[in-house]
């Protein structure tokens, strides 16, 4: 009977050279896939955030839309909503700007601006992710990345 033979010693050592080889590429890897994860967590809740904004905006009483002092103040609570849902992931971004905005058939304006009623309620949010880690390595390889930017958009229907 044959017995099985032991890998060599040489066999053992190109092997251990092929794992450090592919982890110093999955460990060069790591902070993008990080990165990537944390986007996509602050844009699902800037996604979230923007659409809960506009579904309280779409369904204010009417009365409540076409009078300008109280659309605006929905305006800044549905804005404080955005801003309360970003909270909660954690992380500080720079440059927020929340638009609410209401959409008549002739353009979209700030809510309360007309006496009739709406067709749409648009609420926009962008901002920029700072990235904080390696910022030596990223700013000279990758200038470009010195932030990355979110987008979240909502419309929704007005309904009363």
């Amino acid at each position: 009977m044959n017995r099985p033979r032991s890998p060599s010693l040489r066999q053992q050592g190109v092997a251990t050279i092929e794992l450090a080889l592919i982890l110093l590429f999955f460990m060069g890897l790591l902070p993008v896939v990080l990165l990537g994860g944390r986007a996509m967590l602050l844009y699902t809740a800037m996604q979230k955030g923007a659409h809960d904004a506009a579904r309280y905006m779409a369904t204010l009483p009417l009365q409540q839309m076409t009078n300008e002092s109280s659309a605006n103040d929905a305006a800044l609570f549905a804005a404080q909503m955005v801003r309360d849902a970003l909270e909660q992931t954690g992380p500080v971004l720079s440059r927020n700007l929340i638009r609410v905005d209401c959409i008549y058939t002739d353009g979209d304006y700030p809510c309360g601006t007309f006496a009739s009623k709406p067709l749409q309620v648009r609420v926009k949010f962008a901002t920029d992710l700072t990235v904080t880690f390696l910022p030596g390595l990223t700013s000279k390889w990758l200038p470009e990345l010195v932030s990355v930017p979110l987008r979240a958009n909502a419309n929704l229907r007005y309904a009363n």
